[in-house]
């Protein structure tokens, strides 16, 4: 199944208002030893500009086996940059994909992780959204949704909820509202230091019971001295994990930490070149469970079965990869009210809608060939002002 042409349309939607929040502001603990920096909730006013249209590009990949795939590539509100980045990707990557055998993942998936380097690309998304197109390719070549193609382990995933910059209250309230709504577990991101979310730790397990799951996620803002401490409160309190706890470049601190807790220290969200550099860590045994930040699908199925090999949990990701592996135990749900993406980003979602399902505390993958994405093919035509 060759790649027969890549096509780039440039849509156009009806005005919306702009609008844009920050997700956190920066902190500075006082008294610190040495100077520590946190982070609080963003407590400023959002960006607001008067309404205008935004711009899209959708990335067409077209097979010799009248086979085709897409995706949204880039959003601006600028027309003539989603035509400069839709000339651009083009440029670059046409030579590189049409004429190749769709099939070829693996040859692909190399070639795309040695053009981070070599291309000096500013994010890996449009590369790592490739290998997603190619196994999308392959998922309805074969008349079976991604994660049967891979290999499916389990149909459902238990579902737990995440919410990020929230104050006290908003946390015991986005927990209480999680539990109500079937989710089988909550997981905070309380950013106030050790005392204060210690005592969010207690609260939420008072409020939620001992029958629901709970897990902490400091983003990276304690000591060891601080991690140890809290990681032995929440032990106490029946917590699933901490997460992040430590700034992920301190092996040194993160197997101290690892050695020290029973309970499970969950880590490397932020250290970018999975699957290769999570390694050192694998061997020293300085991580309990891996954040999944493995490049596109194939890249994430590397690194899942990497951990699996060294008995080591990977949490995260693409829901056809969970779905299909068997050392990540639970599926993520965000809901996080006061921190959405630009307006912009969510423009063109209806066009591209997930049909990833949440239902009685569980994840449900797709059910249907390739992504299993509900693609409005007539919308996109409709709002294409233009094809590069």
């Amino acid at each position: 199944m060759k790649i027969e042409e890549l096509r780039i349309d440039l849509i156009e939607s009806e005005p919306i208002t702009p609008e844009w929040r920050p997700i956190r502001n920066m902190m500075e603990y006082p008294g610190a030893y040495r100077a520590r920096f946190g982070h609080r909730p963003f407590d400023g006013e959002p960006i607001r500009l008067s309404p205008r249209p935004a711009y899209g590009a959708v990335l067409r990949l077209s097979t010799d086996a009248n086979i085709e795939t897409c995706a949204l590539l880039s959003v601006s509100w600028g027309k003539e940059h989603v035509e400069w980045e839709a000339q651009a990707f083009k440029t670059q990557w046409n030579g590189e994909l049409v004429g190749e055998n769709a099939l070829d993942r693996e040859r692909m998936w190399h070639k795309l992780w040695m053009a981070r380097r070599y291309f000096h690309v500013t994010s890996t998304t449009p590369l790592e959204l490739i290998d997603e197109l190619l196994w999308d390719l392959a998922g309805m070549q074969a008349g079976l949704p991604v994660h049967k193609l891979i290999g499916g382990f389990r149909d459902r995933i238990p579902a737990y909820q995440v919410v990020t910059s929230l104050s006290y209250e908003e946390n015991l309230a986005a927990a209480a509202k999680a539990k109500q709504e079937g989710f089988l577990g909550f997981k905070d991101h309380m950013m106030l230091g050790v005392d204060t979310n210690l005592s969010l730790a207690r609260d939420l397990r008072d409020l939620v019971g001992d029958d629901f799951q709970l897990m902490h996620d400091p983003v990276q803002q304690y000591t060891v001295e601080d991690a140890v401490k809290v990681g032995r409160a929440l032990e106490d309190l029946g917590y699933l994990w901490i997460e992040e706890p430590l700034q992920e470049v301190d092996v040194r601190g993160l197997k101290r930490l690892a050695d020290e807790l029973d309970l499970p220290v969950l880590a490397l969200e932020s250290i970018q070149g999975h699957p290769y550099l999570v390694t050192p860590y694998l061997v020293a045994g300085a991580v309990d469970i891996v954040r999944q930040r493995g490049f596109g699908i194939t890249g994430q199925l590397k690194l899942a079965n990497l951990c699996d090999m060294f008995g080591v949990g990977c949490h995260g990701g693409n829901p056809h990869v969970v779905a299909a592996v068997r050392n990540d135990d639970w599926w993520e749900h965000s809901g996080s009210p006061l921190s959405p993406p630009p307006s912009h980003q969510t423009a063109f979602a209806p066009l591209f809608r997930d049909t990833t399902r949440i239902e009685d505390g569980y994840m449900y993958p797709p059910t249907s060939p390739g992504l299993g994405r509900d693609i409005d093919l007539a919308g996109i035509a409709d709002r294409t002002i233009a094809t590069v």
